[in-house]
């Protein structure tokens, strides 16, 4: 990591590799990855301060934790990508780091393969995560005992498919 380098990114707009995994509450479920801007706020003697404008949580990452800085040509010369060494999780107003098994790479979780998801579509997931399971439907039958109607149809069928079978 070129430190003296990184000082020139202040003020720069970043997108984390890994994207940050989101979770609903600092103990709920994790949502679909949002792929959000970082904004470098500062390069300080300890590492690189970050902060999301979108969601408001902001850290300082220590320099050990940032692989690299790689460029985001497409995207203006102001904007760039931070490779880490560690995954990145916010969930409610918590922000914690977790070290991954190879930088850039995600620890796995059950979106790995969800891109482009609108945060606006959080509700409706959560809504949906947390739906009451579908109930049976009703039975056709007729509320009666076991000694009605239906049971007599159902004897009489065995009775029957047993009397073919005995004289063929």
């Amino acid at each position: 990591m070129n430190k003296s380098r990184m000082k020139k990114n202040a003020w720069s707009h970043v997108r984390l590799r890994p994207v940050a995994k989101r979770f609903y509450g600092a103990d709920g479920p994790q949502l679909p990855p949002v792929d959000d801007d970082w904004l470098i706020q500062g390069v300080e003697d300890a590492g690189v301060r970050i902060s999301n404008n979108h969601t408001g949580h902001g850290t300082l990452l220590a320099w050990d934790q940032i692989h690299h800085y790689a460029t985001d040509p497409d995207r203006g010369d102001r904007n760039g990508f931070l490779i880490l060494n560690t995954q990145v999780n916010i969930g409610g107003n918590s922000l914690w780091c977790e070290p991954t098994f190879r930088p850039g790479e995600a620890l796995p979780g059950p979106f790995a393969d969800v891109r482009g998801w609108k945060r606006e579509n959080d509700p409706l997931y959560i809504q949906n995560l947390y739906a009451r399971p579908p109930q049976p439907p009703p039975s056709l039958a007729p509320a009666q005992g076991a000694s009605g109607s239906g049971l007599a149809l159902f004897l009489c069928l065995c009775v029957s498919a047993g009397l073919l079978i005995a004289n063929a």
